[in-house]
């Protein structure tokens, strides 16, 4: 399986935005699992290594952000902002479809690059950019309407 397979996993892990070591630890992470499910495979090779895949690097992706926001004090920062203004900016979020959410919190807070998340997506870098300057300027409306309504009362 791995002949076969292994230079078509580590294509797509690249095609993901992945080099290096953080590539090599990838692609042995989906050959390791292919190992311990070797048993149940019949047949399904290619297909099912490319969704492994997928889930090694979702996994990756999850446990980057949680070190990166431990990291910068994300918990510590949101807790030092007003209460108000927190609820304002969830509330803008919520507003917001699903990609578009996404779009904004892994490129704006998690730092993540548009190419990046635009693969997650199966969209080009360019639609993925469009996505996010309009999601941004709705939640810029939101939160100036909600901030503003505050400062009426």
């Amino acid at each position: 399986m791995y002949i076969a397979h292994s230079a078509t996993i580590r294509a797509k892990l690249q095609w993901l935005g992945f080099s290096g070591q953080t590539l090599e630890d990838l692609h042995h992470e989906v050959f390791v699992i292919a190992i311990r499910h070797a048993e149940d495979l019949r047949g399904e090779g290619r297909a099912w290594l490319v969704k492994v895949a997928r889930g090694v690097v979702a996994n990756y992706r999850r446990r980057r952000r949680e070190v990166l926001d431990a990291e910068a004090g994300i918990d510590e920062l949101s807790r030092a902002v007003d209460p108000e203004v927190r609820e304002i900016v969830r509330r803008g979020l919520d507003t917001l479809g699903d990609v578009e959410r996404q779009l904004v919190v892994r490129y704006d807070l998690y730092g993540e690059t548009i190419t990046e998340i635009a693969c997650d997506f199966g969209m080009t870098a360019e639609r993925a950019y469009a996505r996010l300057r309009s999601a941004r300027k709705r939640l810029r409306r939101i939160i100036e309407e909600g901030v503003g309504a505050g400062s009426d009362e």
